[in-house]
């Protein structure tokens, strides 16, 4: 089966139009979306604005390209730039059958692979704060201040830092409950492993991925682990793949111009990895 992975598009257009072009040439089998798929949205009206564009625009692009490849599946993860109500008006898409949402605490299963996802990334300094988690449970309160999504007042709030990253489990104890897949599997998570040729930025001298998100793959050791977040790593490190005991990690990377993303058979990743810009690995 071959698989297309992109990540962080975050509604732009001209890089959905080119990866309509791409699913056109190269009829993947399954499309997975490693998060940030949306633009941001109205800091004040989430469901005017963010939902809106996934109704709108983002599941009628899915629609489009299901008709056009009735084979195809597309399958996706939130990141932390997607509020948490869109991800609730995404699960009765996902309940119909038109899109797979991936989730940590269930498997999915396609052509025989198990696939499992995570879209909590540690705090930055973005102002949404919906999916982000403190990385290890000791880990201090950050103090990047944002909003949050009320589910129960249907409405927007400022986030108490304090009260959020405090009551909220880590993403260490959220990975934790993950159920065991048996191989082959395929983890799916928007933030990429700490220390690794996966999570540089320009400027930056420190690594800036997930402690949580590496020690899950050291432990658990998925055939593939597949990542996003971090846009111009590739480009920092000159690698958009690293390796982590047995598990190949994958981040293309994002550019504003030209889709970044990746294609391979997943009978033998390593063998048939390919970027769609960049050369090497």
């Amino acid at each position: 089966m071959l698989v297309c992975f992109a990540s962080d598009l975050h509604g732009d257009l001209r890089l959905y139009q080119q990866l309509e072009e791409l699913l056109r040439a190269e009829t993947p089998g399954l499309l997975i979306l490693g998060g940030d798929l949306l633009p941001d949205g109205q800091r004040d009206d989430p469901l005017g604005t963010q939902v809106a564009y996934l109704e709108r625009v983002f599941l009628p692009l899915i629609a489009a390209w299901r008709a056009a490849a009735p084979r195809l599946t597309v399958a996706c993860i939130a990141g932390n730039h997607e509020w948490s109500c869109t991800y609730d008006a995404l699960q009765p898409h996902h309940d119909a059958g038109r899109i797979v949402l991936l989730d940590h605490r269930r498997l999915w299963h396609h052509d025989g692979v198990a696939f499992l996802g995570y879209g909590c990334t540690p705090a930055t300094p973005h102002w949404l704060k919906d999916f982000e988690r403190l990385d290890l449970p000791d880990d201090p309160i950050p103090q990047f201040a944002g909003v949050l999504w009320d589910e129960a007042q249907r409405s927007v709030r400022e986030a108490d830092l304090r009260q959020h990253f405090g009551d909220s489990p880590s993403m260490m104890q959220e990975l934790a409950q993950a159920p065991v897949a048996a191989p082959p599997w395929i983890f799916v998570a928007h933030a990429p492993p700490h220390d690794s040729k996966l999570d540089r930025l320009f400027k930056v001298p420190e690594p800036i991925g997930s402690r949580a998100v590496r020690r899950f793959i050291e432990e658990r050791q998925p055939a593939v682990a597949l990542h996003g977040h971090v846009h111009e790593s590739p480009l920092v490190t000159g690698a958009f793949v690293d390796q982590i005991g047995a598990t190949l990690c994958i981040n293309p990377g994002q550019d504003h111009e030209r889709l970044y993303a990746v294609l391979f058979d997943v009978a033998r990743p390593r063998e048939t990895l390919r970027h769609t810009a960049l050369a090497g690995g």
